[in-house]
């Protein structure tokens, strides 16, 4: 294993125990988790880009299969605009129904134990309670 691949290795093994405070960690690779928190499910994937920057992107499937109306978009576009940290997006713009996704990247290798549970827990938790106002409490499971 590079040092690379272990630089990232060891975040993703910092991860699994840190989201493990706040919710549910599913199944674990060598390069990614599959968490929940609350209706959402989320994969999060930890990535070398250079020596000394490792990043997580996250990956949060906050509701499924929505009818893809007006309301609906100016709904995730709204809810957009109030996230501190990542995006939201419908996955399918033009289609009948759609899912809607946040998606949020950030270099993470050198974060303490602290402040990256805290933005993971932000990020999540965003993508959580959007999931509850787009559906009422049913969200993607």
């Amino acid at each position: 294993m590079t040092d690379s691949a272990a630089a990232a290795s060891e975040l993703l093994t910092r991860v699994v125990a840190l989201v493990g405070e706040f919710g549910e960690v599913g199944d674990v690779d060598r390069d990614s988790v599959v968490a929940q928190v609350g209706s959402t499910r989320s994969s999060i994937r930890a990535l070398s880009l250079a020596p000394g920057l490792e990043v997580l992107t996250v990956t949060q499937l906050v509701a499924v299969n929505l009818p893809n109306t007006d309301g609906l978009r100016d709904d995730v576009e709204s809810y957009d605009s109030q996230l501190s940290l990542g995006a939201l997006r419908r996955s399918d713009p033009a289609g009948v129904t759609t899912d809607v996704l946040q998606y949020y990247t950030f270099p993470a290798g050198s974060l303490d134990d602290i402040p990256l549970l805290t933005v993971l827990h932000m990020v999540l938790s965003a993508g959580a309670d959007v999931a509850v106002r787009l559906t009422g409490g049913q969200g993607a499971s």
